[in-house]
């Protein structure tokens, strides 16, 4: 593969519109064919422009979804974040099967929540998708927490509720084909800080038990899982540097003291905890620096941003390969395919 594909095969971008028809979906698309993109996440919502985006009911999204693997081609990986409930882009007023909450989940019998995780497994696979960026590990350590005890996002509060609960997902997924992603590494639940709005430190908060949850998950289900980096900071593991971006924390903990040999694959850099500190290509740079494989840019944050930004992101990226100063990048990113290959079920592209 060439440096730009094996770049654009560690790309996973947002774009505007349902319907190649529309002038911003066909622009949007015609810049992820131009940087060689081979993942697009899908969103229910333009928050910036506060409408509709690219989910408007099945049949729509199943045409746009075979529309975009026509133009970027079969390999494209096409993801979204349906944990159900306060997280679910697919929802039942538009259409799709209803959703229950993680903490209502957890306190199903199996039995329930096997059947319901196949039906929901089955929709994703049916429409096209191939990964869900789900089940949320985290534990529901702060129960005033925004963004995840708030929104009932975590199973529950202890190890092996969490544990339980996410291998049911994952596997029925799994059995299903439709991939599965674990986040927030190390762990998001026990701040009251949403890093979509600015940084979040856990340094004195996390325990050891939000960490014990993906080793054990990692020992469980190995490299047919991927793992979500979030944009937290824990000064225990690196001083200055957030997990996403981290290489003491993705080299180090998760590759290293935890053996993960899977797919990393960052939150969004537009969220404000990286985008404000370090900008889009800088982050996105630093991303794959640290040991992500994929780097996720949903495009799909509050207020301006100036056009262009996939092909900025591109560009710092190559050029720091190509300048020296990222002088293992294109081996690293070679590595990282293979990985990505491995973990959809694909022979590994040379």
């Amino acid at each position: 593969m060439t440096l730009s594909e094996l770049i654009g095969s560690s790309l996973m971008f947002g774009l505007r519109g349902c319907t190649l028809n529309e002038d911003v979906t066909r622009a949007d698309v015609d810049a992820l064919k131009g940087v060689k993109c081979k993942g697009v996440i899908l969103f229910d919502h333009d928050i910036a422009g506060n409408h509709l985006r690219n989910v408007i009911n099945p049949e729509q999204l199943q045409r746009f979804i075979a529309d975009l693997r026509h133009e970027l081609g079969s390999d494209l990986i096409v993801a979204v974040d349906q944990e159900g409930g306060a997280v679910a882009r697919l929802t039942q007023e538009r259409g799709f099967l209803s959703t229950v909450c993680a903490e209502e989940f957890a306190g199903w019998a199996e039995i329930d929540r096997r059947q319901y995780a196949t039906n929901q497994a089955k929709q994703l696979r049916t429409l096209g998708i191939d990964l869900n960026l789900a089940p949320c590990v985290d534990l529901a350590i702060e129960p005033d927490s925004a963004i995840i005890a708030g929104k009932r996002r975590a199973f529950g509060e202890d190890h092996d509720t969490v544990v339980a609960s996410a291998s049911t997902v994952i596997e029925c997924f799994g059995d299903i084909g439709v991939r599965c992603c674990i986040k927030h590494y190390p762990g998001h639940g026990s701040t009251l800080i949403d890093t979509h709005m600015g940084m979040c430190d856990i340094s004195e908060t996390h325990s050891p038990d939000e960490e014990r949850v993906y080793r054990t998950l990692i020992d469980r289900f190995g490299d047919s899982i991927a793992v979500m980096a979030g944009h937290l900071s824990d000064k225990r593991v690196d001083d200055r540097l957030p997990a996403s971006v981290s290489p003491a924390h993705l080299t180090g903990r998760l590759r290293g003291t935890l053996a993960f040999d899977g797919v990393i694959i960052s939150d969004s850099i537009d969220m404000r905890a990286v985008r404000d500190r370090f900008g889009e290509g800088r982050a996105a740079l630093m991303a794959l620096m640290a040991g992500c494989d994929i780097v996720i840019d949903g495009f799909n944050a509050p207020g301006y941003r100036e056009p262009g930004g996939q092909v900025r992101i591109v560009n710092t990226i190559s050029e720091a390969i190509q300048s020296g100063r990222w002088g293992v990048g294109e081996e690293r990113l070679a590595n990282s395919r293979i990985r990505i290959d491995r973990f959809m079920g694909r022979v590994p592209t040379r």
